[in-house]
């Protein structure tokens, strides 16, 4: 397709969650888009990050349960030019979307929460619970709050790359 599309992925300190979700929402855009995923860049930054801080232990467990490496992430803190150059912003809660929005009024209809975003706000709630500072059976039960959201995502995010690269070629071929 050509034009990269930027999904950001926040929490509050990109060590946990925001990670959790960055590397596992780019493993399920490959799985379902194969190498049309490469036009899709993911990140993940937190609104109190500090930055370069490395992943907790706890995700790195976690991630390395389900095959996936985070060791050499290292946290980011949300910046205006980052978040105007995201096409879709998941907040991983309902408070730092609202956090989000009352910060960066400009961002407006491209950030929801990553269970809204994915229409399951009525399964698993509006929230992904802050496993920080818990034991890493609550980064697991996090993890597959965020696993079962980001298969839906990238369902979405493929469905729409298929759309506008079909309304593209219509538009070439008139």
């Amino acid at each position: 397709m050509g034009q990269l599309e930027t999904i950001m992925l926040v929490c509050r300190g990109n060590t946990c969650r925001s990670v959790m979700a960055e590397v596992m929402l780019k493993r399920e855009l490959e799985k379902v888009m194969g190498d049309a995923a490469k036009d899709i860049r993911v990140i993940s930054a937190g609104v109190s990050a500090r930055c370069g801080d490395p992943a907790s232990c706890q995700a790195e467990e976690a991630m390395k349960e389900l095959g996936l490496d985070v060791s050499l992430h290292r946290a980011r803190r949300v910046s205006a030019e980052a978040l105007n150059d995201a096409d879709i912003v998941l907040a991983m809660t309902e408070s730092l979307k609202d956090e989000l929005l009352q910060d960066y009024p400009i961002i407006g209809t491209k950030v929801m929460t990553l269970t809204e975003f994915a229409g399951l706000t009525r399964e698993l709630g509006q929230d992904i619970k802050d496993p920080f500072g818990y034991p890493l059976d609550v980064y697991k039960a996090s993890a597959a709050q965020i696993g079962r959201a980001v298969e839906i995502v990238a369902r979405k995010i493929k469905d729409s790359f298929e759309s506008r690269r079909d309304n593209h070629e219509d538009r070439n071929r008139e």
